[in-house]
Formats: structure tokens, sequence, C-alpha cells
């Protein structure tokens, strides 16, 4: 795998910090925003205002204007990504607590994996990668059943989702390493987002959501969520993801699968009461340790090149 030259170390460590902590926090910040937010509309507002501040500012600081080359890839990540990852798991947490969503996308260095190997951008997984991967789906089964809701039009709904999320934007990340465009960071993460905002609209209109919302009716507690994630959702960690997969192999971007969750239980538990049940505990677990020996070996693996 070809990589770009890397930047100064301190750089990827402060981007990788952002995506351990402040994505781990994303999903109760979500979770609180739809409690009185339309899903997908707040989920078009929150990066159409994210990107409108990115793109202007990159714009500002004297970047050329995109071309239409770019434009398209944008539209075509930013449809995967924002659209099919983010903007799907939005929808899906009105069925499910945020730790739950947090816990199924940690497998998402398991499907980086096996469709990067597929497409081209990842080295074909050894038997601890093949191992890792059916520990990991295993996991994934006991945590959806693990509550009980399964059986529940409205929960199951919401993890087929949150799966078909992960594949989402593990097929974007694919592209997008595939399909490299020579942009600046924070100018492609605008136009990515602008596009993936033009989307969630679409999803919201379709779905019926009511989009001439009236402001009295959102809780303040949830215009605090809306511009976390504004701020750090959006334009600190998404910048952060797009600058990574830029210069670093998927799925040691994809580490962040392993610490995100951790981060989401603990304030799942602390602000709004959520709990994993003994099954529950077990298919992170299992999530978790098939995510670290893939990332562990693809690491080795990177080394003996």
């Amino acid at each position: 795998m070809s990589l770009h030259s890397h930047p100064p170390r301190w750089q990827l460590a402060l981007a990788f910090a952002s995506l351990y902590v402040i994505w781990g926090s994303t999903y109760l910040a979500i979770k609180v925003a739809i409690e009185t937010m339309p899903p997908f509309l707040m989920a078009s507002s929150r990066f159409l205002v994210a990107g409108m501040l990115l793109y202007g500012f990159a714009r500002w600081r004297g970047l050329g204007r995109p071309t239409l080359s770019q434009w398209k890839n944008a539209a075509i990540v930013g449809a995967f990504l924002i659209a099919g990852g983010n903007g799907i798991v939005t929808f899906a947490e009105q069925w499910i607590d945020s730790n739950m969503a947090a816990l199924i996308i940690a497998s998402n260095p398991l499907f980086m994996t096996l469709l990067g190997w597929i497409g081209g951008v990842q080295r074909k997984p050894g038997w601890v990668g093949i191992g890792s991967l059916a520990l990991g789906l295993c996991g994934v089964s006991v945590l959806v059943f693990s509550k009980g809701e399964a059986t529940q039009a409205g929960s199951f709904r919401g993890y087929l989702l949150v799966l078909f999320a992960v594949v989402s934007w593990t097929v974007g990340c694919i592209y997008a390493k595939r399909n490299p465009v020579q942009i600046n960071s924070w100018l492609n993460s605008g136009m990515q987002m602008i596009c993936g905002s033009a989307i969630c609209l679409f999803a919201a209109l379709a779905l019926g959501e009511k989009v001439a919302v009236d402001l009295g009716e959102i809780s303040v507690r949830s215009w605090i969520a809306f511009g976390y994630l504004i701020v750090f959702g959006s334009i600190t960690g998404y910048t952060s993801y797009v600058f990574l997969l830029r210069y670093c192999a998927p799925t040691t971007v994809s580490s962040h699968a392993y610490i995100n969750p951790v981060v989401a239980v603990v304030l799942g538990w602390l602000i709004l009461g959520e709990r994993l049940n003994y099954w529950g505990w077990i298919g992170s677990g299992l999530i978790l340790v098939a995510v670290f020996a893939l990332l562990q070996q693809n690491q080795s693996l990177e080394k003996k090149r």
C-alpha cells in the first residue's frame, strides 16, 4: 500500500486523540439531540453548518475553487460517510441506546479488513484475521440479542440500520483510499459534509420528517448537543478522520473503534442511565478482543513491508 509522505508526528497524535475521545462522545450527543429534533433533519443541519464553515474558512485562507472532479469525489464519499454512515446512525438511535450503537460500530475494522481486501486497499487477512472476523461477528450477534429487544420491530430495525451504516462507512473509506484527491483536508471535509447534508435532507423529506420545525419545541439540552456535534463531532472529529485517512492505512485509522465504545458506554451510563447486561458485556468484549487482535496483526504486517 502506497501512502503519502507523513506530516509531523504531533499532528498525527493530535488527530488520533481527537478521534479516540471526541467521536466516542458523539453517540450520546446524537441521542440527546434527536430527543426533540427530527433525526435526518438534525443530521442535515449539523453537517450543512459545519461544512459551510469549513469550506468558507478554507476559501478565506486563499485555497482555490474546487474542480468539478473534486466535487464529484466529495459527493460520492459524502454520500457513503456522511449520509450513509452518520445520517443512518442518527436515524437508528431513535430505537436503540447510544452505547449499543457505538459497540456495534466498533466492528468497523472487521468490515474494513474484509471489504478493504476485496477492494484492493488492504492485505489479504491471514488466519488471525479470519479468526478475528468470525469472533467479531459472533460478538455483534450476541450484542444485538443481549437485551432481548431484537424481537421488537423497532429495536431490530435500529440494529440492522447501524450495521448498514458500518458497511456504508467502510465502502466510503475504501473509495476515498482508491481515489485520492490532491486537496486541502479542511476544504475536502467541508465539501463532503455539504454533499452529505443534501442527501440527509432528501432522506428527511422522503421519510416525511417535519421540516418546518417549531424552534420553541427544541429543548435546551438538544441545542447544546447539536452545537457540540457541529464544533467537535463534525469540524474537529471528521476533519481529523479525513486527514488521517489520507496518511495512514484504513485499518490503523479504524483503531478508534475500540476506544470510542468505552467512552460511549461510560457517558451513556453517567448521563442517560444506559446499562449493559451480562450478555451485552460478553458481546462487546468479543468485538473489542477481535478488533484488537486484527489491528495488531495488520500493524505487524505493515512493519514487515
